[in-house]
C-alpha cells in the first residue's frame, strides 16, 4: 500500500484525539477532520469537578489530547471541514472529499482508513414543557452548570452564592424514554450529576443538595468511593424521577416524587437537568457518504463481528459516542479499541 495514504478521523472531540494519538504513537499518519473551528468536542466545554482530591471525570485529557495532537509530526488536522464524499478502489478507501462548512470549498486527501468519532447531541429539554426548561426561572441543565463552573461564572445560575441553597438534580431527562423513542441509559448522567453535585457541595457547604434518580448507572471503579462520599457530605439520594415542575408564588421550584407509596412536594432554589444523549445531526447522512448501518436509536452500528471498533463497511471504524452513548471514560477506550482494529488491519488496508 502507499504509505503516504493516511487515516481520516472524523471528529475532534476525546474520542477522535484519543484514536489519533493512539495511531501516530504506533507510526500511522492521520488526519483529524473537526467541522467546528477548535477541537475538544463537548469536554472542552465540560467542568473538572475535583474537590480537595481527584474525582476521576477525565475532564482534563482533552487537554493533554490537544496537545499531543497538535505537536505530533503524524497528525495533521483539519478545522471547519467535513467529508463529503469517500473514494474507494474497488473495496478499499483510495480518497476522501472534504468540503469546508465556511465556503463550500472541497478537496480531496488521500486516505486507506476512516475512523468515525462524531459524538453526540444533547438531548433538548424544550421538547417536554413540563419540564420548564427556558421556561422557569433556575432550570439549567447539567452542561450549562458545567460550563458556569468551568468559566467560573456561577452567577449566572445563582445570584449569591454565600446563601443556603436547595439543589435538585434530576436524572435521565430525554433517557430511558419510550416516548421519545430513547429507551437506553446515556450512562454518563449519575457519575456526573454526583461528581458535579459533590464539588458544589464542597465549594459551597451551606447548600443542600438532592439527586433524583431511576436507579444509579456508575460502573467506574470510583463509583462506590463516590457515592459514600456524597452520603457522608449529607447529598440525599431519592429513587424516582419526578414529574412536572411547577414555579410557586415565591419563586421556588415545586416537584413530586413517589416515596413508600405516597406523593411528596417538595421545594427548590434551582434545579439541574441532567439530559441524555442523541445521535449528532450529521449521523444519518455521514453513514450514507461511508455505507454504515445504524441501530435502532439512530447511533452507528458496529460490526458483527467479535472486534470491537470496526463497521460493516470495509475500512471504516468507530469510536466513542457516536456508536453508543457512555462517559468520557468509556469514549477514551473506544477509541483505544478502534486505534488498535486498524493497527491489526493495516497492512491489508
Amino acid at each position: 500500500m502507499n504509505k503516504n495514504r493516511r487515516i481520516v478521523i472524523i471528529g475532534g472531540g476525546v474520542a477522535g484525539l484519543a484514536a489519533a494519538e493512539a495511531l501516530a504513537e504506533n507510526e500511522l499518519p492521520c488526519v483529524v477532520v473537526e467541522k467546528e473551528t477548535t477541537l475538544g468536542g463537548h469536554v472542552r466545554k465540560w467542568a473538572c469537578t475535583a474537590t480537595d482530591r481527584c474525582l476521576g471525570c477525565y475532564c482534563c485529557k482533552v487537554d493533554d489530547l490537544t496537545h499531543s495532537v497538535r505537536s505530533s509530526d503524524k497528525i495533521s488536522v483539519e478545522l471547519g471541514w467535513q467529508v463529503s464524499q469517500l473514494v474507494r478502489e474497488s473495496s478499499k478507501i483510495h480518497k476522501v472529499r472534504l468540503r469546508s462548512v465556511e465556503n463550500g470549498t472541497e478537496k480531496l486527501i488521500d486516505a486507506c482508513a476512516v475512523i468515525v468519532a462524531i459524538g453526540f447531541e444533547p438531548y433538548d429539554p424544550t421538547e417536554k414543557i413540563f419540564w420548564g426548561y427556558r421556561r422557569l426561572k433556575g432550570v439549567a441543565t447539567l452542561a450549562e452548570l458545567n460550563q458556569w463552573v468551568q468559566t467560573d461564572s456561577l452567577k449566572s445560575f445563582v445570584s449569591d452564592e454565600s446563601q443556603p441553597l436547595r439543589v435538585a438534580f434530576l436524572q435521565c431527562i430525554g433517557s430511558r424514554d419510550t416516548s421519545i423513542g430513547a429507551n437506553y441509559c446515556s450512562e454518563y448522567c449519575c457519575s456526573s450529576a454526583l461528581r458535579m453535585a459533590l464539588n458544589l457541595c464542597h465549594d459551597h457547604p451551606r447548600w443542600d443538595v438532592t439527586l433524583f434518580y431511576i436507579d444509579l448507572q456508575m460502573a467506574d471503579k470510583m463509583a462506590a468511593a463516590l457515592k459514600q462520599d456524597a452520603q457522608r457530605q449529607g447529598i440525599h439520594f431519592v429513587q424516582g424521577t419526578p414529574g412536572e415542575i411547577v414555579q410557586t408564588g415565591e419563586g421556588k421550584l415545586s416537584v413530586v416524587s413517589a416515596r413508600n407509596g405516597l406523593n411528596v412536594r417538595e421545594e427548590f432554589d434551582k434545579i439541574v437537568l441532567s439530559t441524555g444523549q442523541r445521535p449528532a445531526g450529521d449521523t444519518k447522512t455521514l453513514a450514507e457518504i461511508l455505507g454504515l448501518e445504524l441501530d435502532q436509536f439512530g447511533f452507528i452500528a458496529a460490526s458483527t463481528s467479535w472486534s470491537a471498533g470496526r463497521t460493516d463497511a470495509p475500512g471504516v471504524y468507530v469510536a466513542g459516542t457516536c456508536r453508543a452513548p457512555g462517559s468520557i471514560q468509556k469514549s477514551l477506550l473506544s477509541a483505544g479499541n478502534a486505534a488498535a482494529a486498524i493497527i491489526a488491519d493495516y497492512l491489508s488496508l
